[in-house]
């Protein structure tokens, strides 16, 4: 088995990649830990959902419709899962641990903003490559995942 053909299979050492998996270790660690109020059942059932969600994104947004590409486009790697697994499900929890508060709007923004914030940084590093997007034609999708499909989800896995 040749080692080095697996390690460039998987591309761990993508540029930027550095930033996904600090920030994903990160935000896994916090999710893992700082939620009380989803059982660790709800724990489970969001990061298969939400990871699926994230993996649709994926083919829909990168494959499908080519507005973008990540790492090295004809691999697909170990970055890839954290960007669009490890990251998103864990903002995701941390997200819907305290969505039934006052500041339901206020959080939908907060979340909205750290994700795009998040999708800048990935760009400016050079893991990111846009083509036919501006970060910016994001907006309205974090708007929505926040403020609805999150929500939805978490209601359907607690019925």
């Amino acid at each position: 088995m040749d080692w080095n053909g697996v390690l460039k299979r998987l591309d761990p050492f993508a540029k930027g990649s550095w930033f996904i998996y600090l920030s994903g270790s990160i935000l896994l660690f916090f999710s893992a830990k700082l939620t009380e109020n989803i059982s660790r059942r709800e724990w489970f059932l969001l990061f298969g959902m939400v990871g699926f969600y994230g993996w649709m994104a994926n083919v829909i947004l990168f494959f499908i419709l080519d507005f973008m590409d990540s790492g090295d486009s004809s691999i697909g790697g170990l970055p890839d899962i954290f960007m669009f697994v490890i990251g998103p499900v864990s903002i995701a929890i941390l997200f819907l641990n305290r969505y039934n508060t006052p500041t339901k709007l206020i959080r939908v923004l907060l979340f909205s903003l750290l994700s795009l914030l998040i999708e800048y940084i990935l760009g400016k590093l050079g893991f990111l490559k846009l083509k036919n997007w501006k970060p910016y034609y994001s907006i309205p999708f974090y708007l929505i995942l926040f403020a609805i499909i999150l929500p939805w989800t978490l209601k359907l896995i607690r019925k």
